[in-house]
């Protein structure tokens, strides 16, 4: 990481950067991590609590003081990156101000067994099955017969074993699987050890993302500590890549490292990083394709970009069908089995929230409906138009940005996608952070603190807010759009209405661009 060379600044004014709001954030993560409920398969395990305060997940309060807590959180984000954007000190201490604000910011969620989601406890199965010689895209983990690691795992992923045909295969790559092996076998096949080598590898790859969104921030023009500030310590990186250690921050890592590499001209170390976030999940592929296709140059022929980017690509897939190889999991059996994720419905998803909503109104008038039908009717109604947003986005490649138009790709196939969890959109978004975005930064912004209240912990097993409400949710879901379209228009007229001297407050708001 090239950094100017500066004295540095007294730890005095390092402190004083963010003032009160790094503890502000501190706060509401240790809220979180003391009310939420554990896993009902987690076993008898320590964790963090406060006397008096409950964390069974089964009482209103526990919902209430998630939302207050992070609601803090993103105060503090909003405020961190207004700040460090601000700030006359060295790029070399504001870097230093965000990470020690979300190392602080990480602390409590790591102080007990991981929260929000059962993934975790997936992963962990999914490598003991690759130590065994079974391929987890394919076999369910029923194969796994007994023992800790399947008593842990979410019954969805389980099949009976007198029905193997049903067996649903994992939908990750080989990276994914090798990591989750290498782990399993590193910890002597202990499960406890198991979940906390990957707990810390999610927190390391979301630290060995720094030097990728520095390096995309600085080619862009873009201040590198504020795109650090908006990668690594926004709410959704804090509650869920680090809370619950999904895979998805290995997936960033590698993904905006392959992506300075690219930008920096070393094309092939670009395509291998960009392989391996690949062999994490496949979408990540659309950085190959938006960069091979933009390499050759604005005034390249048709033919010539096509060439380009199915070079990389096929670069990219040789390198991952090698990884299967290595791993022993089947390329086929891993595409097939990412069908198996849209088991979910009960997600923020806007087609499956439109097709319950569809479906209830015809059988409201009277009509015959089945809930099923109208949902996959939806489904891939939605990914046929985030198809055709890709396509108009490939031949406008050389005016969006490839890193830019690659990282609403991947937003888009999320966010239109039968199945919206919150840290799917992470890596896109510290891409857009760090690519930039011009005055839609506050729509960036608020999608990812509207999204950070996705997941509320609710009960035994955490839930999507409003799960069983499918109208009210498809509302929420047109209402998170509204204001995330309004967001720039809205600022824009803060910041007019303050110049002219009629409201008081600070100059500029927390999420104003300057880019």
């Amino acid at each position: 990481m090239a950094l100017e060379v500066a004295p540095s600044a007294p730890a005095g004014q390092r402190r004083a950067l963010v003032g009160p709001y790094r503890w502000v954030g501190f706060a509401g993560s240790a809220l979180i991590a003391v009310t939420s409920p554990l896993w009902r398969l987690s076993g008898p395990t320590w964790r963090l609590t406060i006397p008096g305060v409950p964390h069974n997940g089964e009482r209103p309060i526990t919902a209430i003081i998630f939302v207050l807590a992070v609601s803090m959180l993103s105060i503090s984000w909003l405020a961190l990156i207004a700040r460090v954007e601000r700030s006359t000190l060295p790029k070399r201490d504001r870097l230093r101000t965000v990470l020690s604000c979300a190392a602080l910011w990480f602390a409590p969620l790591l102080l007990g067994p991981p929260l929000l989601s059962s993934d975790l406890y997936s992963y962990a199965a999914e490598g003991a099955m690759v130590t065994q010689h079974l391929d987890p895209t394919v076999d369910g983990m029923y194969k796994l017969r007994y023992g800790d690691y399947i008593a842990r795992t979410d019954p969805v992923w389980r099949t009976d074993p007198h029905n193997p045909q049903k067996a649903l295969g994992n939908p990750y790559g080989p990276v994914q699987m090798g990591a989750a092996a290498a782990v399993v076998d590193m910890s002597g096949h202990d499960v406890e050890l198991t979940l906390w080598g990957l707990r810390l590898l999610a927190l390391a790859s979301v630290f060995a993302s720094v030097w990728g969104l520095w390096e995309i921030a600085k080619h862009f023009g873009v201040d590198p500590p504020t795109a650090v500030a908006i990668g690594i310590a926004n709410p959704i990186t804090v509650l869920h890549l680090v809370g619950g250690a999904h895979n998805d921050s290995f997936l960033m890592a590698f993904l905006v490292t392959g992506c300075a590499f690219a930008l920096r001209k070393r094309w092939a170390l670009g395509v291998v990083f960009i392989a391996l976030a690949m062999g994490v999940k496949l979408p990540a592929a659309a950085a190959i394709v938006y960069l091979g296709w933009q390499r050759v140059g604005a005034t390249a022929a048709v033919r010539d970009r096509v060439r380009s980017a199915g070079r990389a690509l096929a670069g990219a897939f040789a390198i991952t069908l090698a990884l299967c190889a290595v791993i022993g999991i089947s390329l086929v059996g891993w595409i097939q089995s990412m069908q198996n994720s849209g088991r979910t419905l009960g997600t923020l998803s806007l087609t499956t929230r439109v097709g319950y909503v569809v479906s209830s109104f015809f059988r409201a008038v009277g009509l015959p409906s089945t809930d099923s039908m109208w949902i996959a009717i939806f489904r891939v109604g939605g990914l046929a138009v985030a198809g055709a947003v890709c396509l108009w986005m490939l031949a406008r490649v050389d005016r969006i940005g490839a890193i830019q138009a690659a990282a609403l790709a991947m937003m888009a196939v999320v966010l239109l996608g039968p199945v919206v969890w919150p840290w799917y959109l992470v890596p896109a978004i510290a891409l857009l952070g760090a690519s930039g975005v011009g005055r839609w930064r506050p729509s960036l912004l608020v999608l990812t603190i509207a999204f950070s209240f996705e997941v509320l912990p609710v009960g035994p097993k955490s839930k999507p807010v409003l799960e069983g409400s499918h109208f009210v949710s498809l509302c929420l879901i047109l209402l998170i759009a509204a204001v995330t379209i309004a967001a720039p228009f809205a600022a824009e007229w803060w910041q007019e209405a303050r110049a002219r001297g009629e409201l008081p407050g600070p100059e500029t708001l927390p999420f104003a661009s300057a880019d």
